[in-house]
């Protein structure tokens, strides 16, 4: 599955509630206890007895990457951070943003661009460089970390979209404040083995030239939980924190192999599906406003928000549905056929998960 189609399924959809609702009618599936195994050992032997006799070089890189795959390419052994606080700065009439979360060893940083007027036929080019302790940090793959001009005459960029077209994200703020089209950069890094908590970076304007530097602090998305739950899935394990005062919520999946050969690389909220309940009982759906949605190919984490106006204090977060990304093998019919590794979803409707701060 390429990472355009991978976005497709996740990055900043928005489905409409009669979507999620014909969906979770459709497909009701009932989650059950994921037992975690490793078969390491057994493949590689398997691919000694193919590789070994042949050439010693591709059986080392075959093992390596067996190490890799089979323990979920280290995003179960590091914690899931997130940016304190985003930067923002203007540049003239536009407010800009940056911010992000890292899952594993990728980071994903999401760089926002917000403008008063429509910006129609516009493409936006910047470049984002970031480092840890002064070593630039490597680009990741599957999102493009730098968005320029790649001919004389042809300008590859992000677009500026209308914020009238969005309904959910940080994006209903800035219509409510007077502004009118936005642009959303995704950038991707590999991150040092040894987990980084402060950051710095340097922006490039790339079209009309200019730079500017700043700092990000990254802090464990479990320090700023005061209730953590967690449940497991066919396809495996996802987690949900909430926040000391039940106001902010968090989730995101164990990208850890299931008995069954599945790996789970992704948990996606719908926002419509997320209630915060007050103490008086009443129940509050997240409105859109505070739902951000982080994801690429190696970071997926959802973030939801109890709607401002709510002034009685929250004791309970419920999720009523989430959509699971997972890999499994699957038979090719096609030239050469043979095993080869798919990528689904499925929908998980009627949860009933409640995360209690009492």
């Amino acid at each position: 599955m390429t990472e355009q189609t991978y976005r497709n399924l996740f990055d900043r959809a928005g489905p409409s509630r009669t979507l999620v609702e014909d969906t979770l009618a459709a497909e009701r599936t009932t989650a059950r206890r994921r037992v975690p195994v490793r078969r390491l050992a057994a493949a590689v032997l398997c691919l000694a007895v193919v590789l070994g006799a042949v050439n010693y070089q591709a059986l080392a890189a075959g093992v390596q990457w067996m190490v890799r795959y089979f323990t979920g390419v280290g995003a179960s052994q590091s914690p899931v951070m997130v940016v304190s606080e985003a930067d923002q700065w203007t540049e003239g009439d536009w407010l800009c943003q940056l911010d992000g979360v890292s899952q594993g060893e990728y980071l994903l940083l999401e760089l926002y661009l917000v403008s008063p007027e429509e910006e129609a036929h516009q493409l936006a080019t910047r470049s984002l460089r970031v480092y840890a302790d002064g070593v630039l940090l490597e680009q990741g793959d599957q999102v493009y970390s730098e968005w320029i001009p790649h001919a004389e005459s042809v300008c590859q960029g992000q677009p500026w979209v209308p914020l009238s077209s969005l309904d959910w994200g940080p994006e209903l703020a800035w219509r409510e404040e007077g502004y009118r089209s936005r642009v959303h950069m995704p950038f991707l890094y590999k991150l040092p083995e040894e987990m980084p908590t402060e950051l710095t970076y340097e922006l490039l304007d790339l079209e009309g030239g200019g730079s500017r530097t700043g700092s990000l602090t990254l802090t464990p998305v479990e320090a700023q939980a005061a209730r953590s739950d967690s449940r497991d899935f066919a396809e495996g394990t996802v987690t949900a924190l909430v926040s000391e005062d039940g106001r902010q919520l968090s989730v995101y999946a164990h990208q850890e192999e299931t008995a069954d050969g599945l790996l789970l690389t992704g948990a996606s909220l719908f926002h419509h599906q997320v209630t915060f309940i007050g103490a008086s009982g009443a129940r509050y759906p997240d409105a859109g406003e505070g739902f951000r949605s982080y994801t690429s190919g190696h970071v997926n984490v959802q973030l939801a928000a109890a709607p401002d106006w709510v002034e009685e204090p929250i004791v309970a977060v419920e999720i009523g549905a989430l959509q699971l990304v997972y890999e499994h093998d699957t038979w090719w019919d096609g030239l050469g056929g043979g095993m080869v590794r798919a990528q689904d979803a499925t929908t998980y409707g009627d949860l009933n998960w409640v995360i209690s701060l009492e």
